[in-house]
């Protein structure tokens, strides 16, 4: 069953000429996944999702774990033309093909992603602006829990990482959030050129656990995007 604001749109995606909820968490309502999932080869995504592609192949072939795979990226950001990376730690189970929606997106359906959510909506910053993705980008099972990540994760991960920068055409500001992201985006900055160069900062993981228990983080990751949307709003 869809949620009472599944309904309201506003028009985001150029490239897939689409609309998209106006509230968190739509991905509890399986038409907006559904709709989705025929997007993710649209212009402005097909190269970051064929890399998905490749990168799932390469690591689970056909005898490992199908559900240790990385998620899509979400049409409804920026894409390749994203100007502004929010990266994070590892995605979660509603990321997750078999547990959510198989999309790295602010509309999932838990807590981190509606308080990404609200925060780039009070920050101004549009959906074709920015993309959205980890450190580590395959989901982490661990049983019927999802595993903590750990910095052997982001150490397999970090050169899989690097090959991805490269596909993004405008990038011009990473912005990390939670320490392994952070960790992740130091080690490719001191071995990768294509990454030393961007502007970065970081930010505490936008967690429902973090920002409950330490408010004035919120207030950290907000000055972040509102800095990020004054950036995507300067003429070049």
């Amino acid at each position: 069953m869809a949620p009472p604001d599944a309904g309201v749109a506003v028009p985001v995606s150029v490239e897939a000429g689409e609309v998209w909820p106006d509230r968190p968490r739509a991905h509890c309502d399986p038409s907006q996944v559904e709709r989705k999932l025929k997007l993710v080869d649209e212009p402005h995504v097909r190269p970051l999702n064929d890399w998905v592609r490749s990168l799932n192949h390469a690591r689970t072939g056909s005898t490992a774990d199908p559900e240790s795979t990385a998620p899509w990226f979400d049409p409804s950001g920026g894409g390749v033309n994203a100007r502004v990376l929010f990266l994070l730690e590892a995605p979660g189970s509603r990321s997750s093909a078999s547990r959510g929606s198989g999309f790295i997106s602010i509309d999932n359906n838990d807590a981190t992603a509606a308080n990404l959510h609200a925060l780039t909506h009070e920050a101004g910053l549009d959906r074709a602006a920015f993309a959205l993705w980890n450190i580590v980008p395959w989901y982490l099972p661990e049983g019927t829990r999802t595993k903590a990540t750990k910095r052997d994760d982001v150490l397999e991960a970090c050169p899989h990482v690097e090959s991805l920068i490269g596909l993004f055409t405008d990038l011009e500001l990473v912005v990390t959030m939670g320490a392994f992201a952070q960790e992740g985006w130091e080690m490719l900055r001191r071995q990768s050129p294509g990454t030393a160069g961007l502007n970065w900062t970081a930010v505490p993981h936008p967690s429902a656990t973090n920002l409950n228990t330490r408010p004035h983080h919120r207030g950290q990751i907000l000055h972040a995007m509102q800095e990020a949307s004054r950036l995507v709003r300067t003429d070049r």
